[in-house]
């Protein structure tokens, strides 16, 4: 192996929480599950976990990188940096932590902060959470406000997501069947995962909860059809991510430090994409920002072997589909969330990217697969894509 590869950052470790239904007072439902936990009590439990699985001395950690979206009330006064003074917390009170707020892109964008520093520094290690609780920070923030020349003032095209579903579902004429037939799969996805064990080596436990509840066997295409629109005439709360409270972490640092440290390297990462689009259309995020990173990692939509593209909507993820396939770009959807998503299992939004780049390496590895790619739009009109590599890949 040469010291080109050794160099890259990897992954080495990745844990998550059971995402959990958020309360939604309105609803009359009963509190989620995770509702009155503390969200830093959601991340520290897994912090630990990685520490235990890769055998690291904690003093070796240089940082907490935390993506959490609305950085208030418990989701505010960085916290990272609370992670790390938890007084149940492994790692010392020597080790910093940073705040990233990148919407649905948080902890992906941390991970990638952790890629781009390793560079620098070989022998740094990151730890990089995900968190939200969406029961106690609703969609938005307590006080939202956009500045009146920011897109003209107007809210709703910035923060209101149905919407910006709707737009696509109109623009890519995706029809409601077509909607309710992308959710229903996501849901029988994961129950199947469910039921075959998937993920039992990324989930750790949490207040008695051992597995995602969003999932529901009962659901139908003809069930969903009855359900009324929340945005345009297509857009519902059943093909739509779940509002959900959850957390996840993954561990990078350089190949050459894991190796040299007998850390298990489970995924590489070869690069990352971004872009940005009109905030009416943030679904489409995706696109570009896959296409930049696949040409930085010199590889194309055909070598991708695992594509996890976030749940946003269904009417979104199907926009991005349609407009890879408009652009050349063969969609194999045999690939794509293979063990559900968003959809069935739920968007906690801080702690999303650092899933769904975790599961890649999953997949890829359980399957014996070799490359990857996560994905996911960003409200406002932006995109994330990163490039993940399984080194324990074995040609048939």
């Amino acid at each position: 192996m040469g010291n080109e590869v050794k160099n890259h950052a990897v992954i080495v470790g990745y844990v998550r929480t059971p995402f959990a239904k958020a309360a939604v007072p309105e609803s009359g439902k009963p509190p989620g599950r995770f509702a009155d936990i503390d969200p830093v009590d959601l991340q520290v439990p897994l912090i630990n976990e990685l520490l235990k699985r890769t055998g690291l001395d904690p003093s070796a950690v240089t940082k907490v990188l935390t993506g959490a979206v609305h950085q208030e009330g418990s989701m505010g006064l960085n916290i990272a940096r609370l992670n790390v003074l938890h007084e149940d917390c492994l790692l010392p009170n020597t080790v910093g932590g940073t705040s990233i707020d990148r919407f649905c892109a948080s902890s992906l964008e941390a991970i990638s902060f952790a890629d781009g520093l390793i560079a620098r520094n070989p022998n740094a290690v990151y730890i990089c959470t995900g968190v939200q609780s969406m029961s106690q920070v609703p969609m938005g923030g307590r006080n939202p406000h956009l500045n009146g020349k920011v897109h003209s003032g107007n809210a709703a095209a910035f923060m209101d997501m149905p919407s910006t579903a709707g737009n696509l579902a109109k623009i890519y004429n995706i029809s409601r069947t077509e909607q309710d037939e992308f959710a229903v799969r996501s849901h029988q996805r994961l129950l199947a995962a469910q039921k075959a064990g998937h993920f039992k080596d990324e989930i750790l436990p949490i207040a008695g909860l051992d597995h995602d509840d969003g999932g529901r066997p009962d659901s139908t295409v003809e069930g969903l059809a009855k359900l009324r629109a929340v945005a345009g005439d297509s857009v519902t709360a059943a093909n739509a991510s779940q509002i959900t409270d959850g957390g996840s972490a993954v561990m990078v640092t350089s190949e050459a430090f894991a190796i040299e440290n007998s850390l298990p390297v489970l995924g590489r990462i070869l690069a990352v994409g971004e872009s940005g689009c009109a905030p009416e259309i943030m679904g489409l995020g995706p696109v570009e920002a896959a296409k930049e990173a696949l040409d930085k990692a010199g590889l194309n939509m055909e070598d991708m072997d695992v594509i996890e593209l976030n749940e946003a909507f269904a009417a979104q993820s199907l926009a991005v589909i349609k407009e890879w396939e408009k652009q050349g770009m063969n969609i194999d959807m045999d690939k794509v969330n293979v063990d559900g998503g968003a959809i069935s299992m739920g968007h906690p939004l801080g702690a999303t990217g650092a899933r769904i780049a975790g599961h890649v390496t999953e997949v890829l590895r359980r399957e014996n697969k070799r490359y990857g790619m996560a994905t996911l739009c960003v409200g406002g009109g932006q995109g994330m894509a990163m490039i993940i590599e399984n080194p324990s890949f074995k040609p048939s």
